[in-house]
């Protein structure tokens, strides 16, 4: 019988054949067959129940060979080291077959093909483990057959590897081979075998570190077009690594190169990296958004998620509006984000849609429907400019906090005195804004708040002197002046936009506070 089934042979004693059925041992010799004769006397509704019977009894037999003694999958140990021993436990018949085999059949050939020293499967398998495809997922595993197959020079392989690497995992594999294996995919201009090997050079793995070696194969590569090999740079130099110091605005510039080079994902990367960058002189949001704005427009749904995110609210550099609030954009591109289930963002679209005007949300669903998207040569030739900042849709401080953020958003186009956004660059109109809150809480009987708000003058007011008073003159000031502020009459210079945004911060915050 082949191993299929349903198309073999069984030869009789007497040199004759038959097709091989589930019923053979009832069939009758062709050579012999007489219909009127082997019908004589038969009751013919018990030979259909005979033969149903006997349907029956193999099926549930078959049945009953196919399940039994099927093992778990969890119970087999698919790293390389032990890898031939799980495979000869598997149910061969079965799995060759496909009928109730523990792992897929794809996984079966994969194993297969990987003892065998195939390259191509042993990756192929190292993936499926590493999904958890077809198979138990096995994160170890896969680890391992990746470096079987990136010791034998498989690219995609090695470059796996690094990544579990700079996760921290263990790599038992010889990486001393797989550096040398990478060689003559090098030599032959394959730019994802320089990334590869740049990264071991980089990191002193598979031999002596060689930085400048490093470099110089993804300076390489991206000189062949990589796109990928100048994200590697970019990241290099936005986060530093042994013999390359952090350099955000050389990191930046080859994300830039990587993304002139068509890689949307470095897009995102350098707008979320303008709106976070811990430090304040590398954070530019207007920079940000324009990178942002890029690869939304290159239809990339978590692009189009943190682009909706940022024009809810708008950003301010400094004490300074640069990105002005926009609920009807932020609403389409949210919507456009909705596309793809992992960036449906429930609780963003509450915040973004919950103090929408009927009007405005028909207009963000009359744009999302009408959008459509433009490639990248497109959109790197695009001049993008965030939306116009006026005084009436300024952005609200960061460090204005729920539920005191709510309570100032009340007063919508028409704000009580003390709900109006005052401009941090001119200092009357912040001193204005606190004392119009410091009446608001005073009306409401919130000593605190009043305290707070009493104290931020000083911080805020004129000093007594620019420049400061002498000590002489501080005593004479007190004497004439025995209750005036000791903060105020101290102070050399006017506040600057930012000292006066937090004064008025702290004094905000309290609007929303206990008595």
């Amino acid at each position: 019988m082949t191993a299929r089934g349903g198309s073999g042979h069984n030869s009789t004693d007497d040199g004759n054949s038959r097709s091989w059925s589930p019923i053979a041992w009832m069939a009758i010799p062709a050579t012999a067959y007489d219909p009127d004769k082997h019908m004589k006397g038969l009751h013919v509704p018990n030979i259909r129940r005979s033969t149903a019977g006997a349907l029956a009894a193999i099926v549930g037999l078959a049945a009953l060979i196919l399940s039994a003694g099927v093992p778990a999958q969890d119970d087999y140990d698919y790293s390389p080291e032990h890898a031939a021993a799980a495979f000869d436990h598997l149910p061969q018949l079965r799995c060759r077959t496909g009928l109730n085999c523990p792992i897929s059949g794809q996984a079966f050939d994969a194993l297969s093909g990987a003892l065998a020293g195939d390259r191509d499967a042993q990756y192929q398998f190292a993936r499926l483990l590493q999904r958890g495809d077809g198979i138990r997922r096995d994160e170890r595993a896969a680890i391992g057959w990746h470096g079987k197959a990136a010791e034998q020079g498989h690219v995609a392989a090695a470059l796996e590897l690094n990544h579990f690497r700079h996760e921290g995992a263990d790599i038992p594999a010889d990486e001393v081979k797989i550096a040398a294996a990478l060689g003559p995919a090098v030599d032959k201009g394959d730019t994802d075998a320089m990334r590869a090997l740049a990264d071991m050079r980089i990191y002193g793995r598979g031999g002596a570190r060689d930085t400048e070696q490093g470099v110089g194969l993804l300076r390489r590569a991206t000189a062949a077009g990589s796109a990928a090999a100048a994200q590697d740079l970019g990241n290099l130099y936005v986060r530093g690594a042994p013999g390359i110091p952090e350099n955000p605005a050389e990191g930046f510039r080859w994300l830039a190169e990587s993304a002139r080079l068509g890689n949307v994902a470095a897009m995102l990367s350098l707008g979320s990296m303008y709106f976070h960058h811990p430090a304040d002189a590398v954070r530019d949001p207007a920079e940000g958004y324009r990178w942002l704005m890029r690869a939304a427009l290159a239809d990339d749904p978590a692009a189009q998620e943190m682009l909706s995110g940022v024009l809810m609210d708008g950003a301010m550099a400094g004490a300074k509006t640069v990105i002005a609030p926009d609920p009807v954009g932020a609403d389409m591109w949210l919507r456009l984000a909705a596309r793809s289930q992992f960036h449906d963002n429930a609780s963003l679209r509450l915040r973004v849609e919950g103090k929408m005007t009927a009007a405005q949300l028909d207009e963000a669903k009359k744009r999302a429907a009408a959008w459509h998207p433009s490639t990248v040569s497109e959109v790197m030739a695009m001049t993008i400019a965030p939306p116009p900042v006026t005084a009436a849709n300024r952005s609200w401080p960061q460090a204005l906090r729920e539920p005191a953020l709510s309570r100032f958003k009340d007063g919508g186009d028409n704000p009580e005195p003390w709900q109006r956004l005052p401009d941090f660059t001119q200092n009357d109109e912040v001193l204005t804004a606190i004392n119009a809150i410091a009446a608001y809480c005073e009306g409401k009987h919130q000593t605190r708040c009043v305290s707070t708000c009493r104290e931020q003058v000083d911080y805020v007011a004129p000093p007594v002197k620019l420049g400061g008073m002498s000590s002489a003159e501080l005593a004479s000031y007190f004497r004439e002046h025995p209750n005036a502020s000791s903060v105020r009459a101290m102070r050399k210079e006017a506040a600057t936009p930012e000292q006066a945004m937090r004064s008025w911060e702290l004094c905000a915050n309290g609007v929303a506070g206990q008595p």
